[in-house]
């Protein structure tokens, strides 16, 4: 029964890509070659290339398969980005203006939600079924829109909610909260029904009930043992297939700068990286999950970190 049950973990193990390749110890990120300096916010991979967000020029940036950046489109103030089931871009947009868009074949924008339905629109995360999901720093809480137009403020109406993904089964959405109290900042989820419906949100973990234990980490300048001395207020989230979190610092901490990979259970630091922007907005992985994209909120260029595999 025994060596059946291993068969089994083995395949498992096989089927879930890099599930045995979890990040582990401590990575250097480095800038990208030829990013151009980037107010940037949101991110968005496809096969096609890295959508930027960039509110410095106003404009949506891909990073090419061939390493060369291009203007997408020239937008409003763009924030979060993200793909559809069909492959086309959303935008959010706030500031100057309040809405959702998408980005349509003919290059115009399809406005999706607008106005105090919008709320203070951040980051996005789609479901399959094409429900869209965001954030609303400062204010605005999380929010849903399905296929049909419905839009719901979710409860609670968490404040500070900043980077938004969901999990691989996409049963359970994540919010980061990046709330000026320190005992406050959290990762929050909500559970997610088979047609896209939030229930209520709660705490998942708190960042200053972690604490990195990896050897050859330096201690932060603040010298707080937490979570909290390197990443600060947090912001950037995304996961990867085998349910890791990837953790990015934000802006009034005096600290050390760095991405956290948190195991899926929420109790683990197993990775850290540095060498990263000191005010980071979001993270996307590769298709492979080989490379995190990092973006900063200040003006910074995109950088990146190779995750290599481990021998056998």
């Amino acid at each position: 029964m025994r060596f059946v049950f291993t068969l089994i973990c083995l395949f498992l193990s096989c089927i879930s890509g890099r599930a045995d390749d979890t990040p582990r110890g401590i990575y250097r990120a480095h800038e990208v070659p030829g990013s151009p300096p980037l107010l940037a916010s949101g991110l968005a991979w496809s096969d096609a290339g890295l959508v930027i967000a960039d509110r410095k020029e106003k404009r949506l940036v891909v990073l090419r398969p061939d390493g060369k950046f291009e203007t997408l489109r020239k937008m409003t103030q763009p924030f979060g980005v993200a793909f559809d089931p069909l492959g086309k871009v959303l935008v959010s947009e706030k500031i100057d203006v309040h809405h959702i868009v998408r980005l349509s074949a003919a290059d115009k924008l399809d406005v999706l939600v607008e106005g105090t339905d919008a709320g203070t629109p951040h980051f996005l995360a789609v479901h399959k079924n094409g429900t869209i999901y965001w954030s609303g720093f400062p204010d605005g809480g999380t929010r849903s829109r399905t296929p049909d137009g419905k839009v719901t403020i979710h409860k609670p109406r968490i404040g500070h909610t900043f980077g938004i993904a969901l999990s691989p089964q996409q049963d359970w959405l994540y919010v980061t909260s990046k709330l000026p109290d320190k005992g406050s900042r959290a990762v929050w989820r909500f559970s997610v029904a088979k047609d896209g419906t939030l229930g209520e949100g709660k705490p998942f973990f708190f960042i200053k009930d972690l604490k990195p234990k990896l050897d050859g980490l330096p201690a932060p300048k603040d010298g707080d043992e937490t979570l909290l001395g390197w990443i600060g207020r947090v912001q950037g989230l995304t996961i990867d297939r085998a349910g890791n979190f990837y953790l990015g610092g934000a802006e009034s901490h005096t600290s050390g700068a760095a991405v956290a990979v948190v195991r899926p259970d929420g109790k683990e630091v197993c990775a850290m990286i540095l060498g990263v922007p000191g005010n980071i907005a979001s993270l996307a992985l590769s298709g492979d999950e080989r490379t995190l994209y990092i973006t900063g909120a200040g003006q910074y260029r995109l950088h990146q970190v190779r995750f290599e595999p481990r021998a056998k």
